[in-house]
Order: C-alpha cells, then sequence, then structure tokens
C-alpha cells in the first residue's frame, strides 16, 4: 500500500436486489441508513469517504469496476447473514488489490473466523462510527499498515494477530446521538430508490431514525450493534433533519427505523407536538408495541402524519410469544388493533411461523389473530436462529445447516408446511381484502385451496 498522507474510504455490501425475489415483488427499498451515517461521521473528521451502493447492481461482478472508479485505500463492508457468501468473493476482490479490508455490522461480530478466512482484517464491534475515524487515523500514522501493539489500545475492534483473535474492550456507547452528523443523502444516491418507489407504488419515501437500541428481550433479535440501551435524539433534532430533508429530496413519505417508537409516551408526545407547530406534518410510519398504546397519544401521533403503525404480533399464540420473551400479549395485540383503527392509523403486522413450541392449532391461531387486527401489511417469516440471540442458544444443538445464508435448525414440521402456512396465510389476506373491498372471492387460487386445506391440516 502507498504511503497515505490522505486516507480514501469505500464503504459497501453484498445486497443485490436483482438477487433477491421477494424483496423485488415487494419493492420497498431503502438506502443503507447503518452505511450512510458512517460517511458522514469520516467526512466530518476530514476524511475521504464514499459509499458503493449494490443494491441496484446485478452482481457482484460489478466490483471491481467500482474500485477502479473510487481508487480507496480503505474498504469497509456492512456485514450481514444473508450477504455473507457474497460478501466474501467481494473481499477477496478488495484484499488482491492490497487495500485495507475492514468490516461492520451484526454479523461479522458472530462469526470472526468466517470473516477472517475471507480476508478481512478488522471487525468493528457495535457502534461504527468513532471505532472507523479512530481507525483510519491509525492507518494515517502507520502509513498504511497495521500496528498491532497500536490496535489494541482501540476499542470496539477485534483483529487477528498471529493465528489468534483479539477483542479489545467494548467501546462506550455514543451519547448524545444528536452529536452524530446526519447521514450523508445525495441526490445521486437516492435516484434509483425514488424511481423504484414511483414506478411500483406511485410515491416516494427515504428513512430516518430517532432513536438507537431496545430494551427489550425477544429471544430471535441480535443486539450486536447497540446492545440492550435505548438512547434517543431531541425531538427538535430530528425535526430540524426532516425539514432539510424534505427540503432537498420532497418525499411523499418517512419511514422512522426505530425498533421501538413508541417507547417513552413523553417524548412522542413532545415530537408530535413539535410536528404540528412547526408544520413539519407530513406522512411517516413506524414500528410500535402494542401494550404501549393509548388513544390520546395516537391521535396525537395521527395529527402529526402518522399513518401506519408496524406491530410485532409474531403469533396467535400465547404460549408461543410468552417463549419468544416478547412481553405482549395476543389479547393486547388485539386491543392495539382496535385502538388503531380508531385513531385512523393502519396495523402493518410481523408474523413469525416455525418457533419452537409452535404447533399445527398455532398457526390456526395465528390466521385468526390477522383476521381480528386487520393489518394493511403483513410481512411473515418462517424462525431461524442467528448466533448471539438466546434462540440460537437454546436451538444450537438442532442446527442442520444454512439454506440462503440463514442457519436452519430441526423444526416440528417439514419444509412444505410451512410454505403451505405461509401462502395460507397471504391467501386469508386477500380474501378478507377482498370482502372489505366488496369484491368477488377470485381470490382462492388452486394452490391456495391447497395450502389452505391439504397444508396446514394435513402435511407432516
Amino acid at each position: 500500500m502507498r504511503y497515505l498522507a490522505a486516507v480514501q474510504v469505500l464503504l459497501t455490501h453484498g445486497y443485490f436486489l436483482a438477487q433477491d425475489p421477494h424483496e423485488a415483488e415487494l419493492m420497498r427499498p431503502f438506502p443503507p441508513l447503518g452505511i450512510q451515517y458512517l460517511v458522514a461521521a469520516l467526512r466530518q473528521a476530514g476524511i475521504g469517504a464514499e459509499w458503493w451502493d449494490a443494491t441496484w447492481q446485478p452482481g457482484p461482478e460489478t466490483f471491481p469496476a467500482a474500485l477502479d472508479a473510487a481508487r480507496p485505500d480503505v474498504v469497509g463492508f456492512y456485514g450481514h447473514t444473508i450477504t455473507r457468501p457474497v460478501t466474501a468473493g467481494m473481499v477477496a476482490e478488495a484484499v488482491g488489490r492490497g487495500l485495507r479490508v475492514v468490516a461492520g455490522g451484526p454479523d461479522p461480530v458472530q462469526y470472526l473466523d468466517e470473516y477472517f478466512a475471507m480476508g478481512v482484517e478488522v471487525v468493528v464491534v457495535g457502534e461504527g462510527e468513532r471505532t472507523l475515524v479512530e481507525l483510519v487515523a491509525h492507518l494515517r500514522a502507520n502509513h498504511g499498515r497495521w500496528d498491532f501493539d497500536g490496535l489494541a489500545n482501540v476499542a470496539g475492534i477485534a483483529f487477528l494477530r498471529e493465528g489468534a483473535v483479539v477483542r479489545t474492550p467494548a467501546r462506550p456507547l455514543i451519547r448524545p446521538l444528536d452529536s452524530l452528523p446526519w447521514p450523508a443523502r445525495e441526490r445521486a444516491d437516492l435516484s434509483a430508490y425514488f424511481a423504484a418507489w414511483r414506478a411500483r407504488h406511485g410515491e416516494t419515501a427515504l428513512s430516518m431514525t430517532t432513536s438507537r437500541g431496545c430494551p427489550y428481550h425477544c429471544t430471535w433479535c441480535s443486539k450486536q450493534v447497540y446492545g440492550d440501551t435505548f438512547r434517543r435524539r431531541e425531538p427538535d433534532a430530528v425535526i430540524d433533519e426532516l425539514l432539510a430533508m424534505r427540503e432537498q429530496f420532497a418525499p411523499d413519505q418517512v419511514w422512522f427505523v426505530d425498533d421501538m417508537f413508541t417507547l417513552n409516551k413523553r417524548w412522542v408526545e413532545r415530537f408530535c407536538n413539535r410536528m404540528i407547530e412547526r408544520r413539519a406534518v407530513m406522512p411517516f410510519y413506524v414500528i410500535g408495541r402494542a401494550e404501549t398504546l393509548e388513544p390520546a397519544q395516537l391521535a396525537l401521533m395521527r395529527a402529526a402524519g402518522c399513518y401506519r403503525m408496524y406491530v410485532s404480533a409474531e403469533s396467535g399464540a400465547d404460549h408461543v410469544l410468552s417463549a419468544m420473551k416478547k412481553g405482549t400479549t395476543v389479547a393486547e395485540l388485539r386491543t392495539a388493533g382496535r385502538l388503531l383503527r380508531e385513531a385512523g392509523i393502519e396495523m402493518g403486522a410481523f408474523v413469525m411461523l416455525g418457533y419452537p413450541g409452535e404447533e399445527r392449532p398455532d398457526v390456526l391461531a395465528t390466521r385468526d389473530l390477522l383476521r381480528d387486527l386487520r393489518p394493511a401489511v403483513t410481512l411473515v417469516s418462517v424462525a431461524h436462529p442467528m448466533k448471539g440471540t438466546a434462540f440460537y442458544d437454546a436451538v444450537k444443538g438442532d442446527v442442520n445447516g444454512v439454506s440462503g445464508g440463514r442457519l436452519r435448525f430441526r423444526m416440528a414440521y417439514s419444509d412444505r408446511f410451512y410454505d403451505a402456512a405461509q401462502r395460507m396465510l397471504w391467501a386469508d389476506e386477500r380474501a378478507r381484502r377482498a370482502r372489505e373491498a366488496g369484491q368477488p372471492a377470485r381470490w382462492l387460487s388452486a394452490s391456495a385451496r391447497y395450502a389452505w386445506w391439504r397444508g396446514v391440516l394435513t402435511l407432516p
């Protein structure tokens, strides 16, 4: 590597939308907010930084040309379970050019050996903004090389030294969050997202965050980056960013990506009141906890522009919710559905099939719960464990393979059963919406009938 009087950083990821048929069908993509935050933090520190968005590329074969164009000294990869196999080839390309390679995100921390085997030199553990700035300063001071004695003093990283993994002490979490610069949003980066949204939905959307972390302990949730804490920005600081983003890009709506928007009722009240007072009202949607919802709070959110709230419903069986340590009951979910309807806010529901302990009647109970909730959007997934979670610890002895980058484990029923159960839920949702719209029930195809009557009722 050449002497680094200055350091140029290129950040990227291994997610290619063309290789994800399910998301390509939904077509609700957002730019990677975490990478945009990292780019902004590096630039604030006087470091040249760009990001290459793999989302709209046909595949990793286009990555070498991106390296040719950017000519970086350091390449940073955001690692995710489903993109790990693709990322390995991209890392090899960067290493083959003699570039410094780092990685971060929820996946590398749990698969250090795999990422080091790819050629990644340093893994960022936890929040990346301040750690990455320090790593680049380290390279600049050491003429583009890692000084392992010095690396041992950089908090929040892991690296390989003489064949042994070294993990340094955890870096303190960033407080206050408003000390971070706003994400590096640029028109050229957003144009493909806006075009995709307009073509499919006739509208555009951008994402923001008001907080980091979640204090709840759902067994399947990874907390490798933000931990168990919950830190929140000041309402007016959020609105400042929102207004600037609206002025520059004019999105039709905003997605607040917080794990738990409704957690602090006083904060929500202050935020919504300031949205109204500052004439910042615009459509937005969030994730909320069922048991935190109250009529007055929801009415104020609706007045501030909230039109949809996603709720982690997961199951219509209380014993499954209890096993997940959700801290929510089926009765509370039903109450949340009613309160949202009364407030004029749509519900979005997350559902998980196949969690240990779920049996055939529980799937039908989930169907019945969705009939009561009447969500505008239902997102269904099949349970898969991630390292570093209580779910993984409980089933690691039953892990029996990998599919699409996700760990598989010995489940109660066959793959055909869970495929049929998903199709049954989707068919039932389409039927409900057809009835509500006063349309004839032409929704039930032969495959849906099979899923409903044969799949959930009789498949092993």
